[in-house]
């Protein structure tokens, strides 16, 4: 089970971090804006953030 420990926002109510937590381990994901568009990076090892991916598809099309 994958779930969303906690997010944060920035002054514009858009995704700042994000911790998510899925069976195989924590993934920190932070959305950066470069040249106007939003892109997001994650730290964590390989398998967890491929568990993670839909968990972050899924913040953006609520919140952004």
């Amino acid at each position: 089970m994958k779930r969303i420990s906690s997010i944060v926002f920035d002054r514009h109510e858009r995704p700042k971090r994000a911790t998510i937590i899925t069976p195989l381990g924590t993934i920190k994901v932070e959305w950066r804006e470069v040249a106007g568009n939003r892109y997001w990076t994650s730290s964590g090892e390989l398998p967890a953030k491929q568990l993670a991916v839909p968990v972050i598809q899924r913040i953006e099309r609520l919140f952004c």
